[in-house]
């Protein structure tokens, strides 16, 4: 039998792999925001994301200014 993945699993790997690409630096704050966009993410799980980031120490300062500015980003948007 196969197991089948919920949308919801489904957004959220989704909106974690775009993370990471922005974080790396490969794409844009703009790209990363539209990807969360339109991937219907609850508001809850995208918080949940957010924290799972937050407990990870960034070595590199770029990546934590980085995901300051989408945190900060995502907060005014309504995201989270």
């Amino acid at each position: 039998m196969v197991k089948v993945k919920s949308p919801e699993e489904i957004a959220k790997r989704y909106v974690m792999g775009s993370m990471d690409c922005y974080l790396r630096g490969e794409k844009n704050l703009n790209w990363v925001i539209g990807m969360i966009r339109s991937s219907g993410i609850r508001k809850t799980v995208l918080q949940d994301l957010f924290s799972a980031y937050k407990s990870t120490t960034f070595q590199e300062p770029e990546k934590n200014t980085r995901f300051q500015e989408l945190y900060k980003t995502c907060k005014q948007l309504g995201y989270i």
